[in-house]
């Protein structure tokens, strides 16, 4: 069941934060909980509940600032991005290759030394 309201006046504390902001946005937590205690001294206000219903109410109100969004780019699945591979390309492999080709001088001799490193079963 809901709650019933009682006859005596309550203290509603994010209808005060909210009053308290309306008057002037620019003010801190800190502010807006020193405020409530010299208005309501007899009050027994929770500093952390006071600063949810702070934030609550600035975003409400539409005084929070804005968050910047965050982008992240998942890699696709079978594509190894840290090893320097794109689209199935392998640059290290690439690289080796290419150096194996210096060395070699030729094509035609590189494939005949590639040829016979796995002859000799060498890993």
């Amino acid at each position: 069941m809901a709650k019933k309201k009682s006859s005596r006046a309550e203290f509603n504390m994010s209808a005060e934060i909210r009053n308290l902001l309306q008057s002037n946005p620019a003010q801190s937590s800190r502010e807006i909980f020193e405020a409530l205690q010299t208005q309501f001294p007899g009050q027994e206000i929770n500093r952390n509940s006071c600063n949810v219903a702070f934030s609550h109410a600035r975003r409400k109100l539409g005084i929070r600032g804005g968050s910047k969004r965050v982008v992240v780019r998942r890699a696709k699945p079978g594509v190894k991005v840290s090893g320097g591979s794109v689209g199935g390309l392998n640059f290290d492999v690439l690289k080796a290759a290419r150096e194996l080709l210096t060395q070699a001088g030729s094509a035609e001799a590189a494939t005949q030394a590639i040829h016979q490193l796995q002859s000799l079963q060498i890993n």
